[in-house]
């Protein structure tokens, strides 16, 4: 019997592998990356079935979050009993997870391209909420972790005196930095992602106790992979 086998690592940690693998798959499994062409609405899966629209084509058989998911599979209108057997299995390994897909009775190659939108979602989740981690830590004013995790080359630049800083002079700002009492973010967009940086924009509606009025800024931002973290090497507010 033919059976694809494709894997793929990812750089977060299984239980994350698995929820966006699972409640992600509409944003990852598209049209172009189909395993039998143009699919007639979203996949999701709900109350133990893989959905197609309002269509119905997989079971699940096994549902750990973390380690394991297994579900049937077959185009609309195939008997049930004629529908292929996946089974997903979500390693841990050092720096993620590897992601590997057994697809038995299945002759098409086309998972090596469904992985692969998989791992470029997963990264862009990641890259984002590693943003949040360096917003958590603006308006906490958490001087250690940018001391921590801002490259050494790094720079800032914010609204309002002009001045750009290195990563030594924002270090020291911060220290007596008024704490933010409001930061919100809206619009995130990852504008381009390459093997060791990420370029990132979001707005930001933000106010401290020396502000009058909360202010709006449009917020540009440059991770890079260092040592197996995503460092920021320049973050710029504009108003």
């Amino acid at each position: 019997m033919t059976e694809a086998n494709v894997a793929v690592e990812v750089e977060v940690d299984p239980a994350t592998a698995f929820d966006l693998f699972t409640r992600d798959i509409a944003a990852w499994w598209r049209a172009d990356r189909s395993l039998w062409g143009a699919p007639d609405g979203e996949l999701r899966f709900e109350n133990g079935a893989l959905m197609q629209g309002d269509i119905e084509i997989g079971r699940v058989s096994a549902w750990e979050p973390g380690p394991r998911l297994a579900f049937s599979y077959g185009p609309p209108g195939v008997d049930p009993a004629e529908r292929t057997d996946v089974e997903v299995r979500f390693e841990a390994v050092r720096g993620g997870t590897r992601v590997v897909v057994r697809h038995g009775g299945w002759e098409k190659a086309n998972w090596a391209g469904l992985l692969a939108g998989f791992a470029r979602h997963s990264l862009e989740r990641m890259l984002l909420a590693r943003l949040g981690d360096f917003l958590d830590a603006i308006a906490d004013g958490n001087v250690e972790f940018f001391a921590r995790n801002l490259t050494d080359e790094a720079m800032l630049i914010f609204p309002g005196d002009g001045n750009t800083y290195t990563k030594e002079q924002c270090v020291a700002a911060m220290v007596d930095h008024p704490i933010y009492h409001k930061y919100e973010l809206t619009d995130p967009h990852i504008v381009h992602i390459g093997d060791s940086t990420a370029v990132l924009t979001h707005r930001a509606t933000v106010m401290h106790e020396q502000h009058e009025r909360p202010m709006s800024v449009a917020v540009s931002s440059v991770l890079v992979h260092r040592d197996g973290e995503w460092r920021l090497a320049l973050h710029q507010w504009t108003q």
